[in-house]
């Protein structure tokens, strides 16, 4: 008796027309092509995913010609200065804000940095630098004429930093005395000792914080200063060199608020209208010391911080000095 042969009853593929495999690819240029063309996209993005914002307001600085925004990353600086459309990213805050300090810029709408600034190799300062390096377009650095050698001080530039600014295509400048550099309509000057006064033999003028690349900046009658973590000794160099050239409409204190900071010598010339002062809420610090608040009430400056008010962009339109900030709890200021 023969047997019988049971059928085959492989399944049959199933197979799906080629379109569909590029279905992902198609979602993926529709996002990037969203976020190209407006502004506000990665805002859109980051909302759609659930993740509160914190950062500048990109039709805010879209809207001002003249505009700086002193970001919330937490214990460190980063500030970021607008004029026509050109910026400068002023210091890029501690390693551990380096994906919010991305991410805020890219709320902002920023897709090229002019000038990254960097005043002082310490990490709170320079935490983000290489992240900003890989994710925007930066048209140059410019650093202080520091020399962690020269100084017996161990603080240094992140590892790899400048070589990978090489690679991204941004040259690297060590900023001179009384260099000014473009941005926009406005320019920003370097104010800094000579290289010789850095290194001197007292132990103040070596110390890193007070070799911060000062800087101005100046659109129309408007005048930013920023002293990056400069102390007394410092402050007082620049009172003797420039006098009542530093007065200022904004003044970012310095060292984030700390007591051998933002003297009553350089308050004097400088007569800012306003200060903010960047720091993270309830740090190790102390910052902003009480000294240093009494001193800026003193010389009549208004006082925004960033541990109470989140990110604040300032604007300046018709001789007009205006605060915004992300949140309300400025009870402080």
């Amino acid at each position: 008796m023969a047997s019988m042969m049971k059928p085959n009853h492989t399944p049959r593929r199933r197979h799906f027309p080629w379109y569909i495999a590029l279905l992902p690819f198609v979602l993926l240029l529709a996002i990037a092509s969203f976020v190209v063309e407006s502004r506000s996209g990665w805002a859109d993005l980051y909302r759609a995913a659930g993740i509160s914002l914190d950062g500048p307001d990109a039709a805010l600085l879209a809207q001002s010609p003249t505009t700086v925004t002193v970001l919330d990353i937490g214990q460190g600086d980063a500030v970021l200065l607008g004029q026509d459309g050109e910026y400068c990213l002023i210091d890029t805050g501690p390693s551990d804000a380096k994906d919010d300090l991305v991410r805020d810029l890219q709320l902002a709408g920023i897709a090229k940095l002019d000038y990254l600034v960097l005043t002082h190799p310490h990490a709170d300062h320079t935490g983000g630098a290489k992240e900003v390096l890989r994710n925007f377009s930066v048209g140059q650095l410019l650093i202080p004429p520091w020399d962690a050698e020269a100084s017996g001080e161990t603080a240094d530039w992140p590892r790899g930093l400048f070589e990978l600014a090489e690679q991204q295509g941004t040259a690297v400048t060590v900023a001179e005395d009384g260099a000014v550099y473009s941005l926009g309509s406005g320019t920003l000057t370097i104010l800094q000792g000579e290289e010789s006064e850095l290194y001197s033999a007292d132990d103040s003028s070596t110390h890193v914080n007070n070799a911060s690349l000062c800087t101005m900046f100046e659109a129309g009658s408007f005048r930013y200063l920023s002293t990056g973590d400069a102390e007394a000794q410092a402050e007082q160099r620049l009172v003797d060199r420039y006098g009542k050239a530093l007065h200022a409409t904004l003044f970012k204190a310095g060292h984030h608020g700390s007591s051998t900071s933002s003297t009553d010598a350089l308050l004097q010339v400088v007569q800012p209208q306003a200060a903010a002062i960047s720091c993270g809420l309830n740090n190790d610090y102390g910052h902003p010391h009480a000294r240093a608040l009494q001193r800026l009430t003193a010389a009549g400056a208004d006082i925004y911080r960033t541990d109470t008010m989140g990110t604040i962009t300032f604007t300046y339109q018709n001789d007009t000095l205006t605060a915004a900030a992300t949140d309300t709890l400025d009870a402080a200021a």
